[in-house]
Formats: C-alpha cells, structure tokens, sequence
C-alpha cells in the first residue's frame, strides 16, 4: 500500500490491520494520528480512553493484543488498537509464529482497526525473493505502509508551510540551503526550523536570511548527496550514475541536487584543508562549527581522497552549475559531470 493510498483510506474508511515502518518516523507519527482520528470520530467523548488501546508488546506479553482484538468497542461504533514495538526485528520464529495466529483475528472483528507502527531501523522488509521473517509473518495480515525520507518538492512545500504558518517569509534559495545543510528526516528538519523561526522573531523580522540558518542550526549528513559525492570522488562512474536514477526517480530538481553536492564538496575541502594545516577533529569542529559526528566522517573521506582530488571535483561541480544556469537541459549537466568523473581515487592515484 502506498501512502497515497494510505490517505485515501483515511478518508474513506479504514478496515482491518495496518503496518507502518521505514525511515520517516515523523510521518509515520503523522499518519498513526489521522488515523487514530478517522476510526474514532463518531466515539463519544468520554469514552474515547476504552476504545483506544495502545501496546508496546515489550514486555513479551502478546496476550494482551489478542485481548485488544477480541474486545467488542463501547458504546461506539468501532475502536482503534494501536502497537508501538521498540524493536520487532528482535522476535524469534515461536514470538512471530503467534503473533501472527493472533493478527489473523482481525478478519472477524470489522469494527476493530488495528495500527502497528515500527520506528526507523527497527524492521526491515527485506527483498522480494528473501523478505525479512517478520514483516513477513506481520504482512500476512497488516497492510504495509513503507514511509520514506521526504525529498525534492514535497519537502521544500511542508518545510516552507512551516514557516508560512508562523508569518515567516523564507527565500527558495535560503530553504534549498536549509535542507541541504540540515539531517534529512522531517523529525529533525521540524526542530530545526522552529529553532530558526524562534531566532527569526527574537529579532523582530518576519524574513529568514542564510546567515540565520548558519547561525542556529545544527548541520546533519545528508546520506544521499554524501553517497554521490563520495561515489565521485571514487571514480565510481557506475554508482554515481546510479545515485542520479535514485534522483531522477523521485523527481529531484537538478539544481537541487548540484546544490546539494557542492555543499558537501565544499565541506569536504574546508576539512581537508584545515587537516592539511594540522588541524585535529576538535579544532576542525571548532572552526567549522560541524557536528563531531559528521566531521569524523568527512576527516576519513578526506584523508581517503585527498585535498586536490576534492578540489578539482567541487571546481567540475561550478562548471557544472553554470552550464546548468545558462540553459533548460534537465538532468544534461549532471549526467555529463557523472560521464567524465577521472576514473580512480586515493592520495596515491592521478588526481581529476
């Protein structure tokens, strides 16, 4: 089921077992509330807290669901279970093989909607020829909902809402370099905006600057532009031309993507420049203001690659973005930046 889809029977009419897992939990969070909202809408008021039922299942104690699932609703029409796991990959084959014989008993109770919503990292699917045990033994009778990290349009929309909604004006240049320099989850993107909007109205504006950003937020590693830039500075035509199809696939704008590169270039050449100066990782912390994390990792893809290497990349990426400027040609610029990366990496290689 898609998340599309997923709205739609929020709307309609929500029947039977769902699952939610993937990277997104704030979206998962999201869902889990309307549809909480949808089932019991006609509840009364007060008796809301006897047809909601919420179970982490921690405790091993799988008794208590089946409960939840044969309990009729009071005095309304329908209730709502919801299971929040810490930590379902962790079942043994006897914890799946009963939860699954207690799941299927959600075919008999049509006025009964059951919800689990697995955090990110916590359950995987698997693959189609080997699906993960227990999103298999779940799926036997829950609808998958796989919510993943937002990108692209839809992100820039919900982020510049988020402003919007607090009268706070955000250039598209200043949200682009928001989401580009911040982790890419939408739990993480919230509090960091509201840490900018907070600073924004402490000094009296209703507009937010680069400068603004820079100053309050905290910067995060964006996997993906992290993993093309890395897959450039490699030589791995193969696997940066693949990162641009994952691009291309969820419609990422061009600019945005080159954006986002450059910014991590840009990092990577600050860092290697200043441990080429000798600079240790909490210097370069200090002066970069980066996150420990992140530093440590951009230190080691430095050291691996070498200062002029990245040099020359982030000059190819500049090169890139004029030509992209100058002209429509969609994805052209990237896939000629991708086309002609110098084969081969390493301080003991050629450098590009």
């Amino acid at each position: 089921m898609t998340e599309t889809e997923l709205k739609a029977a929020i709307k309609s009419g929500l029947t039977g077992g769902y699952l939610l897992f993937g990277d997104e939990d704030y979206l998962k969070k999201f869902y889990l509330t309307k549809m909480r909202e949808s089932v019991l809408a006609d509840c009364p008021p007060g008796l809301l807290d006897f047809n909601l039922i919420s179970l982490t299942l921690e405790d091993g104690d799988f008794s208590k669901l089946a409960n939840a699932i044969a309990a009729p609703p009071v005095m309304a029409p329908r209730k709502f279970v919801e299971v929040i796991p810490p930590n379902a990959a962790a079942w043994k084959e006897k914890e799946r093989k009963a939860l699954s014989e207690i799941l299927k008993d959600l075919e008999g109770m049509p006025d009964t909607v059951l919800c689990m919503l697995c955090p990110k990292d916590t359950l995987e699917a698997g693959t189609a020829k080997k699906p993960n045990a227990t999103y298999k033994a779940l799926t036997a009778s829950l609808k998958p909902v796989q919510v993943s990290l937002q990108t692209g349009e839809k992100l820039r929309r919900w982020a510049m809402r988020h402003f919007a909604e607090e009268n706070i004006g955000i250039p598209d240049a200043v949200c682009a370099f928001l989401l580009s320099r911040c982790a890419p989850d939408m739990m993480t993107l919230t509090k960091e905006i509201d840490k900018v909007i907070c600073y924004v109205k402490a000094h009296g504006r209703d507009n937010v600057a680069k400068e603004d950003v820079e100053f309050v937020t905290s910067q995060g590693i964006r996997e993906d532009a992290f993993g093309l830039a890395n897959a450039v500075l490699a030589g791995d035509r193969t696997a940066a031309l693949c990162a641009l199809d994952v691009y291309n696939k969820r419609t990422e704008a061009p600019s945005v993507i080159l954006y986002s590169l450059s910014a991590v270039m840009s990092d990577l050449l600050t860092v290697a420049t200043l441990a080429d100066g000798g600079a240790d990782k909490a210097e370069i912390v200090r002066l970069t203001r980066m996150h420990e994390y992140k530093a440590g990792i951009y230190m080691r893809a430095a050291a691996d690659f070498g200062t002029p290497r990245i040099a020359a990349a982030l000059s190819r990426c500049l090169k890139a973005d004029r030509l992209l400027k100058s002209m429509d040609l969609g994805y052209i610029p990237l896939e000629r930046f991708v086309a002609t990366i110098p084969l081969g990496a390493g301080k003991g290689r050629k450098h590009g």
